[in-house]
């Protein structure tokens, strides 16, 4: 764990730089300077998209990972895994680009009554499929030589500076609005073009093939995991993403830009599960691998743990200074109140479960992640299908929360019946019930006209009754040396 501790602060670090750009970007400057319509334009791009990329990487992404320290243990020099890590990807987005031709007018047809903007764009869906396809095999690949900080870097912070110069080039006038969807688009293609140089300066570029490595058993072995990692991969993605796409057609792209906003305000609190997982899961897959269950146990019930923790303390601070956030927005994003906490509470449980996810995808067991998948899939456009005319918006957001609870609970009853791993430990309860009744009462009894005093008041005890607790009983010690080293002013 103290090398997951190292670079997940590292990590977290780099993360809320680029949750700090994240809040100017889409708080202060998109509803601000484009149109909800716009906004929500840019979205379905991005959701579209990241769909697109996870079908045609071809299961490419996770075998990275899992095949990596194979690869390496078999020939350290010339294993020639990079060579697949750009071939295979690139016939997967060719496929891809098929389908997207053959379904072009079925695609349109599902948007031309409520986001005509839709029909003048869509096209840009191919482009940023590709720069996010191979943004994600080469984060893999980094990631599998232990950096897991390069690709947050660029994604979090750099695309972000990126978005931000092109809206005040908008804002200023001196581009019209297809200018900067032009320019929407390319920043994400400058992405995988920086991760391939970082490759390259830890002397890894090496594209030549090994065609002695790839056996029958390992090719038919890869394969396979392939193909389920794929299509699991492929179902969680659609899953996070379905309910925008599902609100452009059925609710219009104003509302698509209001849920997406209050969707990323609650979403800001898996920040802490994003950092910790990037540096956890090839250490998952190097237990599995080695059968060191102790080890993994550990990873498991420490990562629940500590995402437990930072994220009830990320959630209270949101809920109990929303208020202050909305009054930065503009009058109408306001129905996007109650998205936040829906989508939140449905984002804290999924960080209470740890990695299960992670593990299931590197064991034996990874098939299971796209059955349940496939569930899940239905359960979501189920329940979007149905809720979005009801209910708009908040109908989106419980269909989407009720998809985190199912999913993360099939995945923590199978692990723990089949792997006999559970997460929780006593002073998990005990975390979980001080945040919700401390929340609650702190949101319910301090309720002023002011809302800087509110803030003032709900922020201080908020973290004086649930925060120091936990750091003077030592509930995580991961947390308090951490956060002993950054009082300190000392790397980690």
């Amino acid at each position: 764990m103290g090398i997951i501790a190292r670079q997940s602060l590292l990590n977290s670090l780099i993360t809320y730089t680029g949750i700090g750009l994240g809040f100017v970007l889409t708080i202060l400057l998109y509803p601000h300077i484009l149109d909800p319509d716009q906004y929500g334009l840019t979205r379905i791009l991005i959701s579209a998209s990241m769909i697109s990329a996870q079908f045609a990487h071809l299961g490419v992404r996770q075998s990275i990972i899992k095949y990596f320290p194979f690869f390496t243990r078999t020939n350290t020099e010339k294993h020639g895994l990079l060579f697949w890590t750009f071939l295979i990807p690139f016939i997967g987005f060719i496929l891809f680009g098929v389908i997207f031709w053959l379904f072009q007018d079925t695609i349109l047809n599902y948007y031309r009554q409520e986001s005509p903007l839709f029909l003048d764009y869509y096209l840009w869906i191919l482009p940023i499929t590709l720069f996010i396809l191979y943004f994600e095999v080469l984060n893999s690949y980094l990631r599998s030589l232990k950096d897991s900080t390069s690709g947050s870097i660029v994604s979090e912070v750099l695309n972000r500076v990126f978005v931000i110069i092109f809206l005040a080039l908008y804002f200023f006038d001196l581009i019209r609005f297809s200018h900067f969807v032009t320019l929407f688009a390319i920043s994400y293609g400058v992405q995988p073009i920086l991760l391939g140089f970082q490759i390259y300066r830890q002397g890894e570029f090496k594209l030549k093939p090994n065609l002695h490595i790839l056996r029958k058993p390992l090719v038919k072995g890869i394969s396979t995991y392939g193909l389920y990692s794929l299509l699991g991969g492929l179902t969680t993605v659609i899953v996070w993403n379905v309910d925008i796409m599902m609100l452009g057609g059925m609710s219009g792209l104003a509302d698509t830009g209001i849920y997406a906003i209050a969707f990323y305000i609650g979403s800001v609190i898996t920040v802490p599960q994003r950092s910790i997982e990037k540096i956890a899961a090839p250490m998952v897959s190097g237990f599995i691998q080695k059968k060191d269950w102790e080890s993994l146990a550990e990873i498991y019930r420490k990562t629940s743990l500590n995402q437990m923790i930072t994220g009830l303390l990320i959630f209270g601070l949101i809920w109990l200074n929303i208020d202050l956030i909305f009054a930065l927005l503009p009058e109408e994003y306001a129905a996007g109140k109650w998205v936040v906490f829906i989508v939140g509470i449905g984002k804290l449980f999924d960080m209470a479960t740890g990695v299960n996810g992670t593990i299931l995808m590197n064991s034996k067991h990874y098939r299971v992640a796209f059955y349940t998948n496939l569930l899940l899939v239905g359960i979501t456009i189920l329940t979007n299908y149905l809720l979005i005319p009801l209910y708009g918006i908040i109908g989106a957001a419980i269909a989407t929360a009720l998809s985190i609870l199912i999913y993360n609970a099939v995945k923590f009853f199978y692990v723990w019946a089949k792997m006999y791993l559970q997460p929780f430990q006593l002073s998990s309860f005990f975390i979980s019930l001080s945040g919700i009744i401390t929340i609650g009462l702190i949101y319910l009894l301090i309720d002023f006209d002011s809302i800087v005093l509110n803030v003032l008041l709900r922020n201080s005890l908020f973290i004086i009754t649930f925060l120091m607790p936990l750091l003077y009983l030592n509930v995580s010690p991961d947390l308090n040396r951490m956060i002993g080293k950054v009082l300190m002013f000392k790397k980690p």
